[in-house]
């Protein structure tokens, strides 16, 4: 059995970790996927082995609540408020934490008698307490780490803080003012300030699976008799029938009653062509009316339509996936072994060299605070911030920073056709007059009759000509017509499509006088785009729900191989592609049915002009600009890994410098500020140098 279940009281990835390595500990557990961002864990199971209520008792026993199903509306509303509360104890920790360094810093700078120190030394612990008040969250965190076997930052930001106290209470007790309340404080403070930019992203990751239920409108015109009225989509029943008027989009799924026209399905499906519906074809929530007036026999629930089914396949997608874990989370969980582990050594051996043991247990103490995180919990978070800064210079929005750094070691890139690589709107390619006509006139009269028409492919022929023609042409089954002063008939018929290309047939009074082909033409840069990424040795594939011609098409001008284009893909389809993929993948659209695939994959892209339902899904959103900020982002992606292994590394020299001065006794609270200071300044110019180096 496989269910997605949303965990109340997951507050970070490090509790994410931890709780999918226990739950996939469990008996009968096949396979596990705990996401941080969104609070969901997909998990596949043997009922035989583990019933649903064990599972749920398993989670309470980790620390956390299993909710039985995933609402990711009353989750954003929890998350909301825990913002809130979070804001609050940082705005605390920062008055407080400012007053208490203050104090340090008069210590570390003024010649004062042992008593005046001695007090400001107090004063200075005293106002850290609402610090270690607002902390308290990340200690429960750096709890919850140990019991699930998933050390990280905050166990490390845990120790250091209580290691810093505990020194400091050490020194005061002896009659000292060798104290260590700043480095315990900037720990707090800065750890809060990386959990409140954690919940923001988590909300709006949350903020995804609603975006979905956005796309159709909140009401449809129900027909009940002779008689219309507007009711919320919530209270309509299957076997209602609802009024979905030209251009208006349709609300509801079901089957088309009465009427014909042609609906636009590309942000639904992908396909590049309107489709011709009528009595008993059905329609799809989310899909836009063309020409005219239709009657739906509703045939499914408002929550069970296909556009709400696409959101809990994006929902299963993102808690697939799992949580990422950054380079320092790495090295702080190895960090969060190691520092104790020294400390206590430190402690124990000491008095075996003849160190008297309060000296000894002093000097453990200042190996907890010593090996001060500062550095490392800001060296990820430095560099992805200055990313995102220079992203959004360059027109792209970085949502997600860990997926975007996948982007850098990316062996896969799969793209979406329709709106993607091309278009996504037909454009005449080709104007064949008969003998005795010009492209001009035939393209003219063509406009004439299309004129006033809500179609592409009427859009594109008026496109073409530069302006509309006439008074306006009448709409037909597979045409349009108008008639000019003298009475002459001009048509447009379809008459055939081949290759990817539609192809119209242009009349007068039923003589032949022309043709015109029509196609969605690539966009400009596409197939350089494609051809950069397979010099890079990206693997490149297309993958679409338009139809064999037109994707086959497309690959033949991009000048890729027909066993690299799937066509013909439902969303789960293409979400499924991904799966079996090699990894990193990453998956480029712009579409509705693009949004699960762009959940499934390592890293998700939406172009410029993309749906909101795709931008909201997609961890990198290109705002401005064509396909070719693809390459931009990924050499980004790769300058910003490399300044967060060169931050990564300078912490880690700080912690190599740091602690033999700790163990020999040498290492002063003033010496650990300085060192601190030091380490915490050279990561933040490092960080300014990413837009200046190169990948």
């Amino acid at each position: 059995m496989r269910r997605l279940f949303a965990i109340d009281g997951l507050a970070c990835g490090g509790c994410a970790r931890g709780l999918e390595r226990y739950l996939s500990r469990l008996p009968g557990v096949r396979s596990v996927g705990v996401h941080h961002l969104t609070a969901s864990a997909l998990v596949e199971w043997d009922e035989k082995q583990l019933s649903t209520a064990a599972l749920g008792s398993a989670v309470a026993k980790a620390g956390y609540r299993l909710i039985d199903r995933h609402r990711p509306e009353e989750l954003s509303v929890f998350l909301g408020r825990d913002l809130r509360r979070l804001s609050l104890r940082l705005a605390i920790a920062v008055m407080a934490g400012m007053w208490s360094m203050a104090l340090s810093i008069v210590l570390y700078v003024s010649v004062l008698d042992v008593t005046t120190a001695w007090w400001i030394a107090c004063a200075a612990g005293i106002l850290a307490l609402p610090v270690l008040w607002a902390g308290r969250g990340i200690f429960w965190m750096a709890s919850q780490s140990l019991r699930l076997g998933a050390p990280g930052m905050d166990l490390l930001v845990t120790m250091g803080t209580f290691g810093a106290l505990a020194a400091s209470a050490a020194t005061l007790i002896n009659g000292t003012a060798d104290v260590y309340f700043d480095t315990a404080t900037m720990l707090v403070t800065l750890r809060l300030v990386g959990r409140l930019l954690d919940i923001t992203i988590r909300r709006n990751a949350i903020d995804t699976l609603t975006a979905l239920q956005r796309t159709s409108p909140d009401t449809a015109i129900v027909l009940a008799g002779e008689t219309t009225g507007e009711r919320e989509l919530s209270q309509i029943m299957p076997g209602d029938l609802i009024v979905v008027d030209a251009g208006a989009p349709v609300g509801m799924d079901g089957i088309v009653a009465s009427g014909t026209s042609t609906i636009d399905r590309s942000a639904l499906t992908g396909e590049s062509t309107p489709v011709r519906v009528s009595t008993g074809v059905r329609v799809e929530a989310g899909t836009i009316n063309l020409e005219r007036r239709l009657v739906v026999t509703v045939d499914r629930l408002y929550g069970d339509r296909d556009i709400d089914r696409m959101g809990g396949v994006i929902a299963l997608e993102i808690a697939r996936r799992g949580t990422i874990t950054s380079k320092a989370d790495h090295v702080a969980g190895f960090l969060a072994w190691a520092i104790p582990a020294l400390a206590l050594v430190t402690s124990v051996s000491q008095p075996l060299l003849s160190v008297p043991w309060p000296d000894a247990l002093l000097r453990g103490l200042a190996v907890l605070a010593g090996a001060c995180p500062c550095a490392l919990s800001i060296a990820g978070p430095l560099a992805q911030a200055r990313a995102a800064g220079l992203a959004a210079m360059q027109g792209i929005r970085i949502r997600e920073p860990a997926a975007f750094e996948m982007l850098s070691r990316v062996r896969t890139a799969i793209f979406d056709k329709t709106g993607t690589l091309t278009e996504g709107v037909p454009t005449v390619t080709s104007v064949t007059p008969e003998p005795g006509w010009n492209e001009a006139e035939v393209i003219a009269m063509a406009a004439a009759a299309e004129t006033g028409i809500l179609h592409p492919l009427a859009k594109a022929i008026v496109r073409r000509h530069g302006s509309e023609q006439g008074a306006g042409g009448t709409r037909l089954a597979r045409g349009a017509r108008t008639y000019d002063a003298m009475g002459r008939v001009t048509t447009v018929m379809g008459s055939a499509s081949d290759a990817g290309k539609t192809r119209l047939v242009v009349e007068r009074d039923g003589v032949l006088i022309g043709t015109l082909d029509l196609a969605d033409r690539p966009k400009d840069k596409s197939a350089e785009v494609l051809a950069t990424l397979e010099r890079d040795g990206v693997s490149v594939f297309i993958a679409t729900g338009d139809s064999k011609g037109p994707a086959l098409a497309l690959g033949r001008q991009l000048c890729l191989a027909a066993s690299r284009i799937h066509y013909g893909c439902t969303p789960g389809e293409k979400a499924e592609l991904i799966t079996r993929s090699e990894r990193p993948v990453m998956f480029i659209g712009d579409g509705i049915n693009d949004a699960p695939a762009l959940a499934a994959a390592d890293c998700g892209i939406s172009v410029a002009g993309a749906h909101s339902a795709a931008a909201e899904t997609a961890d990198v959103a290109i705002v401005q600009g064509g396909v070719e900020q693809i390459i931009a982002a990924i050499a980004l992606a790769r300058r910003t890994v490399a300044i967060g292994t060169q931050n990564v590394s300078f912490a880690l020299v700080y912690n190599a410098i740091a602690i033999p001065f700790a163990v020999t006794g040498v290492l002063s609270p003033v010496m650990a500020a300085c060192a601190m200071l030091a380490s915490s300044v050279s990561v933040s110019l490092n960080s300014l140098r990413l837009a200046g180096s190169r990948p």
